[in-house]
């Protein structure tokens, strides 16, 4: 197997007593969503201050969906997995023997280089290359996916799912609903598909009311998805209560998506889904 990908917008480092894992795991504290790591070894105990199982741990409490990719471990008993319940919960961990590959990707760049993933690693003369385009960086999340995770044993499935990671889509949908200025404007694109993913909302609706949050407002979205489904047309009392709908949720689902990545910094993801009894 080759897999080759042309690259610009990236750049080379060479580094030695430097705190790039430092500084690359703290920018992951600012708005990323994702993170998928392949490695050769890597330590699942926390037996020094500070490793990148805590770092880890610590990024998932605040809502970072993380893919862990290791061909062995070590401080692990009889070379069986034990982890805590952060990464129980939210943590993918997959075992690849033949891996030996070291890759961090985040929403906003990859790195590709020869660290390891300790901070020990920061003493030692290293090198690699990091990537900021958008293109290069999914087709590297591709390859990650389609031929290392998918040659992987899954060593750990996460046990909780995450009902507030709908909410940035959700917002995203309705932000885009809401430039719709004519009623003609809904049959064009991809609407009906926007339209359709407020079903997501509906199967919030328990969780939020839970949280604090019922949501204000009601509209039957289905039915105008019918309609725009079947091509019939819309009446005007419908295309205006459908505006005045996303007048109202817009800002709710701001208010909602600041609250919860608030309560992740203040009291982790872990504690929050416990108190509404998603855990």
């Amino acid at each position: 197997m080759k897999k080759e990908i042309l690259f610009h917008e990236g750049k080379v480092i060479f580094f030695k007593e430097s705190n790039l894992w430092n500084d690359l795991l703290e920018r992951c504290r600012r708005d990323t969503k994702s993170i998928y790591i392949a490695t050769y070894n890597f330590n699942f105990k926390d037996r020094y201050e500070r490793t990148f199982y805590k770092e880890l741990s610590k990024l998932a409490d605040l809502g970072v969906d993380i893919n862990l990719l290791y061909a062995k471990m070590t401080f692990s008993n009889d070379d069986k997995l034990e982890i805590e319940e952060i990464f129980k919960n939210f943590v993918l961990c997959a075992k690849l023997p033949t891996n030996h590959s070291k890759l961090f990707i985040t929403d906003d760049f990859a790195f590709i280089g020869s660290a390891n993933f300790s901070f020990g690693s920061n003493m030692n003369y290293e090198s690699g290359v990091i990537f900021k385009n958008k293109e290069i960086i999914s087709e590297i999340t591709k390859f990650y996916c389609e031929e290392l995770l998918d040659k992987s044993e899954f060593t750990n499935i996460p046990e909780c799912f995450d009902p507030f990671e709908a909410l940035p889509g959700l917002l995203g949908t309705v932000e885009e609903l809401s430039k719709i200025e004519k009623k003609e404007d809904l049959y064009i694109g991809n609407i009906k598909h926007n339209i359709s993913n407020l079903r997501y909302l509906d199967g919030l609706e328990k969780v939020l009311e839970k949280l604090g949050y019922p949501i204000p407002v009601k509209f039957e979205w289905w039915q105008l998805y019918q309609q725009l489904y079947e091509e019939k047309h819309v009446p005007d009392n419908i295309f205006h209560d459908f505006k005045s709908y996303l007048h109202v949720l817009s800002p709710y689902l701001v208010d909602v998506t600041t609250f919860v990545n608030e309560q992740y910094e203040n009291i982790g993801r872990n504690e929050l889904l416990k108190r509404i009894g998603v855990i």
